[in-house]
């Protein structure tokens, strides 16, 4: 049965000849039985938890029309009353659990185990917006993994990031801080906003707002606004540093900003965000300064803005480019 009319039936919006058709199906046999107590006890349990959060209900409601007309196909024509529900809107992001591009497994009632909410995301080629339930919003860059559950009456909201790099928006909530864990290295806040990128034994973190605590091994540093720390994770070195550019942030404002910064430093954003094999020729040029703002869009131009910012020449031979 669609989770959609059972949804509208908990809503008391079918009409009589849809209430009986599902009142039917649930009589049918005990599996449609347990199908419609699972959709009901969702359902129950999210409004619950939604009216005591700050979710944003349209954007919830906008992902899920998104996400549905790709997954799900529908009807022309809808009952309009119900679509427009301000209630629908609010359990978009519960029927996410059943619709979306990504699988949430968890919300069961079983006696003598806690209720979980959990999903795995992941990214392919292009960066994604994801916004959890708890008001929570994170942008996973390209070939990203992560997994995010929660515990509906547990102490945090944890988040195990198994490759890749990501920007985390998080909901302050001082009752259930969001613990993001690596290979070896857990993250831990309250409510802040920051970058967290892991690749082979390195993980990095740079802080936007807010303050975030990074443990491995026993061994705890705590970052505020502006700073990075880098944790090799076989060997348990942390070294904290500033951000030598802001570049790191180009999958989430779409921008590569460059305030003078070296040459090279630009080129090597460049060089992952498109998967490019872009080389600077003469030594001389790594170290000049760029000042200059890329859209995230056409590498191609912003090639044409670095030649006539920097007045210099861009060849470009059996996909390998040059700037000399």
């Amino acid at each position: 049965m669609n989770e959609e009319k059972l949804i509208k039936y908990l809503l008391q919006e079918s009409d009589s000849e849809e209430t009986k058709a599902i009142q039917e199906w649930i009589a049918e046999d005990d599996a449609n039985k347990k199908q419609f107590e699972e959709v009901q006890w969702v359902w129950n349990s999210s409004k619950v938890l939604l009216e005591k959060s700050e979710v944003d209900e349209n954007q919830a409601w906008q992902r899920f029309t998104q996400l549905r007309d790709k997954k799900v196909s529908t009807p022309e024509k809808q009952n309009q009353r119900f679509l427009q529900s301000n209630w629908f809107r609010v359990a978009a992001a519960i029927t996410l659990i059943f619709v979306s591009a990504w699988v949430y497994s968890a919300f069961l009632p079983q006696s003598g185990r806690a209720y979980y909410s959990s999903v795995e995301l992941q990214s392919a080629d292009s960066p994604i917006e994801v916004p959890l339930l708890d008001g929570t919003a994170i942008t996973l860059n390209k070939n990203t993994s992560l997994s995010y559950s929660q515990k509906f009456l547990g102490k945090q909201r944890n988040v195990s990031l198994e490759n890749g790099e990501a920007f985390f928006d998080v909901k302050r909530n001082e009752n259930k801080p969001f613990v993001i864990q690596t290979e070896k290295v857990q993250i831990t806040v309250l409510g802040t906003s920051f970058h967290v990128k892991t690749a082979g034994n390195m993980t990095e973190v740079i802080v936007v707002t807010g303050s975030v605590q990074i443990e491995i091994e026993g061994k705890k540093e705590v970052l505020k606004p502006d700073e990075k720390l880098s944790v090799n994770q076989e060997t348990g070195e942390m070294e904290k540093t500033l951000p030598s550019n802001k570049l790191y942030n180009y999958y989430v404002s779409k921008k590569f900003q460059a305030d003078r910064i070296p040459l090279e430093e630009l080129v090597k954003a460049l060089n992952e965000a498109y998967d490019a094999n872009i080389e600077i020729a003469r030594a001389e040029l790594r170290t000049l300064p760029i000042t200059t703002t890329l859209e995230y869009g056409s590498l191609s131009n912003n090639l044409d803005v670095i030649r006539e910012t920097l007045n210099l020449k861009i060849s470009q031979v059996d996909g390998k480019i040059s700037i000399e």
